[in-house]
């Protein structure tokens, strides 16, 4: 009879702290705790949350790309910013970790973890947060509320897509544009046109603030704007076509070698997105929102999933496009609201506000800084345990 050989083989635990921050949902961590290069890192997150996997049953990811996400949090010595986040996009069913980008949702969560792990002093009734992105180079000022020298999480904000309502945070971001190219417009035009392996030609504008994303109309690819989540998954032709056009972009971006491998090598940016004129359609919950609610509307693909209701870094971006004169989300935006900068736009679980500040005209256009409303909550605190023969001998925290 052949005995099974058990190594001795330990788990440690790896301090952190479980935040919704938007619409998403993450882990946060202090740099302390995990002091490693980018490849054990990923290992370390793709055990905690339980990838690759489906279910991600054995981990604390919550099966979808809004759930499996990260950030690593430290003090800046750079004097423009208290703490720096390092972005962290988990795979759900591949064992990826795409650090390419940031997450607007998750950014929300950094302020509050960032008072309540010490790194700034606390100032009521706001205390400001000024974050750089490790990511990007992107600078966001995160305006938390607090009281008698804690965190305020209950108030009236609500978000769409989030139950209940909460404490508003204001997350600023200082000029966005040129995030990861250095260019608002990465290409120099407002449009380009790309030609899709079934040769149709599809118009497309490739905007590049807070995140570089690629934007057509709904229905150069047969849809009408309106869709939900699951209906559009289950249109497998359009998801395919989405994912073709965001896979041209990364191209052109040198985001990926070429076409054919940029959902293997990039698979988080550029972000891509589809916008349609205004129209009555019927949310997430079933409530219905007239034409008279939004000024066009915008459905978002993360990680080759449509996204529940719409990232905030992709909320800059699209609402940064909809002012640029000839791209495809400015030809649909209505602007009814006739407020300078304000952006109202509709995505599956409702309408999103975003306000922005521009100058200059033509290509010299620059973003100032572009404001969305957040709300965010500590869930848990406390260590994720990952296996010991993850990280170097050193750095295991215990056993």
């Amino acid at each position: 009879m052949t005995q099974n050989r058990i190594s001795a083989v330990h788990d440690i635990a790896v301090p952190c702290a479980l935040y919704r921050g938007g619409t998403s949902r993450g882990l946060l961590f202090l740099e302390e705790h995990v002091p490693h290069d980018r490849d054990i890192a990923s290992a370390i997150l793709l055990r905690a949350f339980g990838s690759p996997d489906t279910r991600q049953i054995d981990g604390v990811g919550g099966a979808t790309p809004l759930t499996s996400k990260a950030m690593i949090v430290g003090a800046e010595p750079e004097a423009n910013a208290d703490v720096r986040m390092l972005f962290a996009q988990v795979g759900v069913a591949v064992p990826t970790v795409d650090w390419g980008g940031n997450c607007g949702n998750m950014t929300s969560a950094v302020g509050p973890f960032a008072i309540e792990s010490g790194l700034v002093p606390i100032l009521e009734p706001v205390t400001t947060v000024r974050i750089r992105s490790v990511n990007t180079g992107s600078l966001v000022h995160a305006h938390v509320p607090v009281r008698d020298g804690r965190v305020l999480t209950e108030g009236d904000c609500a978000i769409p897509g989030v139950p209940g309502t909460g404490a508003r945070i204001d997350l600023e971001w200082l000029e966005p544009g040129g995030s990861t190219k250095g260019r608002l417009l990465p290409t120099g035009h407002a449009r380009d046109s790309f030609v899709l392996s079934d040769g149709r030609k599809i118009e497309v504008s490739i905007v590049d603030a807070a995140n570089p994303m690629v934007f057509c109309a709904a229905t150069s690819i047969g849809l009408t704007g309106t869709e939900l989540p699951l209906a559009l998954e289950a249109n497998h032709k359009a998801m395919q076509c989405l994912e073709e056009i965001r896979s041209i972009a990364a191209e052109v971006l040198a985001l990926a070698p070429d076409r054919t491998t940029a959902t293997r090598v990039s698979p988080g940016l550029p972000k891509v997105a589809f916008v349609a004129p205004p129209s009555a359609y019927q949310t997430l919950r079933g409530d219905t929102c007239t034409a008279e609610t939004h000024d066009f509307h915008a459905r978002y693909i993360s990680m080759q999933t449509a996204h529940r209701s719409y990232a905030a870094a992709g909320s800059i971006c699209t609402a940064v496009a909809a002012h640029l004169p000839g791209t495809v989300v400015q030809t649909c935006n209505t602007a009814a609201t006739g407020q300078p900068g304000l952006v109202r736009f509709a995505h599956p679980a409702g309408v999103m506000t975003v306000q922005i500040r521009m100058r200059g005209t033509g290509t010299a256009v620059k973003v100032e800084s572009a404001m969305v409303h957040r709300t965010a909550r500590r869930i848990m605190s406390g260590a994720v345990w990952v296996p010991a023969s993850l990280t170097p001998p050193a750095s295991h925290l215990a056993k």
